[in-house]
């Protein structure tokens, strides 16, 4: 999936740091002091949105930091040299609009 100028910029009205980046041959999306809901609270992160089949996987989140009290089977992944953390959720196609993807990511924290 390529992800347009239009695409980033609709991203970046959720996340004004988002910015794309390539690991290997696959385009992805980093963002930066994203806020994210888990339960009834509110926590900011870095984030990966991987808008392509990794690991089994139609497209991925993944997060600088774990919320094991929301998600299951947490995995660590080395991506843009450091380490992130993504959980099994299945399910998002990769064909989805770039925001949509993160919000069906997203809806398994809260």
């Amino acid at each position: 999936m390529s992800i347009t100028a239009e695409q980033l910029q609709a991203l970046q009205g959720l996340c004004a740091a988002a910015q794309l980046h390539r690991e290997g041959t696959q385009e992805i999306v980093h963002l930066t002091q994203l806020k994210v809901r888990v339960g009834s609270g509110a926590h900011i992160v870095d984030a990966i949105l991987w808008p392509a089949q990794h690991a089994g996987y139609t497209s991925r989140l993944f997060l600088s930091q774990p919320f094991p009290e929301k998600a299951a089977n947490w995995t660590v992944h080395q991506i843009l040299g450091r380490p992130w953390h993504s959980w099994s959720w299945q399910g998002v196609p990769a064909d989805l609009p770039p925001l949509q993807m993160l919000l069906c990511h997203l809806d398994a924290l809260k």
